[in-house]
């Protein structure tokens, strides 16, 4: 249980500082172009991991980080944590 408790963000920031974390990050780095730059490069690394390599996992993985780029802003404007 001890690594999870590492990994676990909240032991290592307050709730509001996590929250602020990814508040700036969806509002400096993944809107506009870079996020449409980022998500363009994992979509693209999906389809060549999941189907040219046969490896599905990561290109899931990569799926899965081109779908957090692409909505995580509006996910977050949605339950209020952002201002739209």
């Amino acid at each position: 249980m001890e690594a999870l408790e590492y990994l676990d963000p909240l032991n290592h920031f307050t709730p509001d500082e996590y929250v602020s974390f990814w508040s700036a990050l969806f509002h400096t780095i993944l809107n506009g172009f870079w996020a449409r730059v980022f998500a363009a490069v994992f979509l693209t690394l999906s389809f060549w991991y999941g189907v040219r390599r046969q490896q599905f996992f990561i290109g899931l993985w990569f799926f899965v980080l081109a779908l957090t780029i692409t909505y995580g802003a509006w996910a977050l404007k949605l339950m209020g944590l952002i201002d739209g």
